[in-house]
């Protein structure tokens, strides 16, 4: 099945890391995959059938029949295809005009200075005694930022 993975990405021109990413799994976890390490899951069959509806199921797992399905393009399905009924979804809803004076606001308690320091330090910093060394930020590109004590 890896090679077939492997010819349907050279196909759609997607790297393994792109292909992870599109379907929701670790990136090691496609390698593994195209390497012959770890055979696909079922989860991860289903996510690649869910995310690319044009492969031929079949093909892909049994090797049986074409890599994609008949009539499938590289574009991207069509959510309504010709001569198939679009559904009825009903009239959009009514907009309601909300005043001002209808909405509730929640009474505060007054608080003393000290007693609004307590309440805004958050537990787990009441609880320690211990300092921050790093902060690490990791982004969705796969970066990060590493941010510590100026000195």
């Amino acid at each position: 099945m890896n090679t077939r993975i492997k010819r349907f990405m050279d196909h759609k021109g997607i790297t393994s890391s792109e292909l992870a990413d599109s379907i929701g799994v670790q990136r090691s976890n496609v390698t593994h995959v195209l390497h012959g390490r770890n055979k696909p899951s079922f989860q991860f069959i289903s996510k690649m059938l869910e995310k690319y509806p044009e492969i031929n199921a079949k093909w892909l797992i049994m090797g049986d029949g074409d890599m994609l399905e008949r009539g499938a393009t590289q574009s991207s399905p069509q959510l309504f295809p010709q001569n198939s009924p679009i559904p009825d979804v009903g009239s959009p809803p009514i907009k309601e005009e909300i005043s001002s004076s209808s909405i509730k606001k929640p009474i505060e308690p007054i608080l003393s200075e000290s007693e609004q320091k307590q309440a805004a330090t958050p537990d787990f910093v009441k609880k320690t005694e211990k300092t921050i060394e790093r902060i690490v930020v990791f982004y969705t590109d796969q970066t990060f930022r590493e941010y510590g004590p100026t000195k």
